[in-house]
């Protein structure tokens, strides 16, 4: 089911100038349904399918894909490495998927979202953008909100959520006949995705280019735009200022590919760095092996709640954020991470900083 019919000018006119040019880039980013998760095969993910789908349409046209999905992460991971995994490459067409990562708490993720939209649409102002709305089982999914920041910047949308539970109602299939968990959909899933998104090319296509519905961004913002400028700083970048016990690392999560962990058995762990920037949230791995660490953290030479890395009865590690830090006013922030004595032996893997 396709929205917002009247935003899709954008969209023709960037299909309509791929076909005179020859060419088009297209980049994905979003968490793992977008990273390609539970297909039999790794070519009937929903990407892969959509590349294929643009390849088939266009074979004399040069087509380049981008895949910047990372699992279990949302638009607040989204937004702060969206220029380095996005807009560097400068894409001609860029569709955001995070609507089912996006569904707690909706105030927060709200303004992550669409400080990541509105960046977008600041830094790739030729660039067409498609929000795609996934849904847990429950129907539990961000996409009311997100398609309220599609609605203020103009941009088309699809929707998988309103398909599937509208065909499960008039009993065309089951969750269990297109998904394989409560949120991460099988190959009869991506498909319907993917056909989702090959209709609305396929509209857009069947319009006459000419100017967009608004071609300019809307002054105000709908919810905020507090990580607008947001940036992923890993460990390599970063200003550290002491460190003892601890070791540069390869962690990798894709595009999130290097780290810092405690080096095992060390007697002591700890580290001293300095950001700056109006709001500071650390990345590290939550993880599910039992021996993850808790450490002790101070902002500023004040101490914050303690942060508990073990992520108790869970599915498997993944990236995860905890706030340091929020003003008004951009300032220099000092951290120090302490893994106490008694957590010795104990593992502690980090990320890097989100910074905006």
């Amino acid at each position: 089911m396709v929205h917002h019919f009247e935003y899709v000018q954008k969209l023709t006119n960037v299909l309509k100038k791929a076909k005179q040019d020859g060419k088009l880039k297209i980049g994905f980013i979003g968490g793992s349904i977008t990273q390609g998760c539970n297909p039999s095969l790794p070519e009937n993910a929903y990407v892969e399918r959509v590349t294929k789908w643009f390849k088939e349409k266009f074979p004399n046209m040069q087509i380049e894909s981008i895949n910047a999905g990372v699992g279990a992460t949302g638009s607040l991971i989204g937004v702060h490495r969206v220029e380095r995994d996005i807009i560097a490459y400068k894409p001609d067409l860029v569709f955001v998927e995070f609507a089912a990562n996006d569904v707690s708490p909706k105030q927060d993720t709200n303004i992550s979202y669409e400080s990541l939209i509105r960046k977008l649409v600041i830094n790739l102002p030729d660039t067409a953008i498609v929000e795609i709305f996934m849904t847990l089982e429950t129907g539990e999914s961000a996409e009311e909100e997100e398609a309220q920041i599609a609605r203020h910047y103009h941009i088309p949308t699809v929707s998988y959520r309103q398909e599937v539970f509208r065909q499960m109602k008039l009993g065309s299939y089951t969750w269990k006949d297109i998904e394989t968990d409560e949120v991460h959909p099988n190959d009869k899933g991506h498909g319907i995705v993917a056909g989702l998104i090959a209709e609305l090319m396929e509209a857009a296509l069947s319009k006459e280019a000419g100017r967009t519905f608004d071609e300019e961004v809307p002054k105000a913002s709908l919810f905020g735009v507090p990580y607008i400028e947001g940036n992923l700083i890993e460990f390599k970048d970063l200003k550290i200022l002491e460190s003892v016990g601890f070791e540069h690392t390869e962690e990798s999560f894709r595009t999130i590919n290097t780290g810092y962990a405690v080096i095992e058995d060390a007697d002591e762990a700890r580290f001293t760095c300095e950001v700056e920037g109006k709001n500071v949230f650390l990345l590290y791995v939550n993880g599910i092996e039992e021996n993850r660490a808790e450490v002790e953290i101070q902002v500023n030479g004040k101490s914050i709640m303690p942060l508990d890395t073990f992520f108790e009865n869970g599915w498997g590690n993944y990236p995860e954020t905890y706030p340091l830090f929020s003003s008004d006013a951009k300032q220099k922030v000092t951290i120090e991470i302490k893994m106490p004595a008694s957590e010795k032996g104990k593992k502690l893997n980090l990320l890097g900083f989100l910074v905006s």
